[in-house]
């Protein structure tokens, strides 16, 4: 058996889009799949156009900024994260929110008063870690180790995320 190659995953990385501007993005999400439609459902790995491909992850990032803690963006930050199970509606749910709350800024309003001035959200992923059983991993990277900003963003975060969701859900 051959070595496994440590850059496969960037291999199967494929950039699906890049927007400008809010009707942009929504042109381009209105059509993705959502996650509960091609992740691991606990019964079947979900295939997907001409060539069968299975879909791994859904990674949103701002132009430049690379899904890999190798680029330079990455590096001076974290990431907070949710590994879980979730229903599929929830699951979209949860991705739709962080997705909207990352577009729309309101994740970092609270940092700075909502004066715009800061910029550390560098992207967000939702990651299917199913093997034997559904998992996943829903994820914002952030570009800094201030432990206030970072709980500033944290609990936001959540609040974003959670928005509609009824209190015995979250």
């Amino acid at each position: 058996a051959g070595a496994k190659n440590p850059n496969a995953w960037k291999d199967n990385m494929k950039k699906l889009c890049a927007f400008r501007t809010v009707e942009d993005f929504w042109r381009y999400f209105n059509h993705l799949p959502k996650p509960s439609d091609v992740f691991y459902d606990g019964e079947s790995r979900k295939r997907i156009g001409p060539e069968g491909k299975t879909v791994e992850e859904y990674s949103l990032f701002k132009r430049g900024i690379e899904p890999e803690w190798g680029d330079p963006a990455n590096q001076t930050g974290g990431e907070w994260y949710c590994r879980a199970h979730f229903e599929g509606p929830l699951l979209n749910l949860y991705w739709q929110n962080l997705v909207l709350g990352v577009i729309g800024e309101s994740i970092e309003d609270d940092v700075d008063g909502g004066l715009g001035m800061h910029n550390y959200i560098n992207g967000c992923r939702v990651v299917d870690k199913g093997k034997a059983y559904p998992m996943y991993r829903i994820e914002l990277w952030i570009s800094t180790k201030d432990k206030d900003v970072k709980e500033k963003i944290r609990a936001k975060m959540l609040e974003v995320v959670t928005e509609g969701v009824p209190p015995s859900r979250k």
